[in-house]
């Protein structure tokens, strides 16, 4: 679900603008109706609601970090509605696009890790960019140009990732999937040749655990 989410917080507003600009052929006939009959009303272009609905929701959000813990997370997203509601109802923005908005950032605290959801906010702006000038031509740039940044990355000497981008056969027991701990016996090979084995044979429940 993370991995899902990540995706979802990435690309969701750059898709949603590159679909509805350039690629509405994409959309089923009675969405692609109700989307046009929500924006009717609206003065500004696709590219233009989602900056709007995403800055004022990363500013929320950290307003909400600087408040006191007790009324922080409240404000931030009883705002967000607030706003977005009263936004809409002004013809500002429309509402398929407050629902992108909102699942986009409810998507993004499903990271962990707040460097990488930090990673993930500031991405999302020239990836929006890219949609709305070049369509879904421009999202898949923007996905090749990140693997093309994140495989030349390295982690003290190991490929960032690693085993994905190497191939290799023993490492991939602890990528997505992970193995029973009694499979993986060796160590990855960029640790160096030093000790390969990890651990011993007979650790399989059920084995003589006498052995070497």
């Amino acid at each position: 679900m993370r991995f899902l989410f990540l995706t979802i917080a990435l690309f969701l507003p750059s898709s949603y603008v590159a679909i509805t600009t350039f690629h509405q052929e994409m959309v089923p006939t009675d969405l692609l109706l109700s989307i046009a009959s929500s924006r009717e009303t609206v003065p500004f272009p696709a590219f233009v609601e989602v900056m709007i609905m995403e800055i004022a929701f990363e500013a929320l959000r950290e307003a909400g970090i600087r408040l006191p813990k007790q009324v922080g997370s409240a404000v931030s997203i009883v705002g967000a509605l607030v706003i977005g509601q009263a936004a809409v109802q002004a013809g500002i923005v429309s509402a398929p696009m407050l629902i992108v908005v909102s699942i986009t950032g409810i998507a993004s605290f499903m990271v962990p890790r707040y460097s990488v959801g930090l990673a993930i906010r500031l991405l999302r702006f020239p990836i929006i960019l890219l949609g709305a000038s070049l369509g879904l031509i421009g999202v898949m740039l923007a996905l090749i140009l990140i693997i093309i940044h994140l495989s030349t990355l390295r982690s003290f000497g190991v490929p960032y990732l690693s085993p994905i981008n190497t191939l290799q056969k023993h490492p991939f027991k602890d990528t997505i999937f992970r193995s029973p701990l009694w499979k993986m016996k060796s160590r990855p090979h960029f640790t160096g040749n030093y000790k390969e084995k990890r651990q011993g044979t007979n650790l399989k429940p059920g084995q003589n655990q006498a052995g070497d």
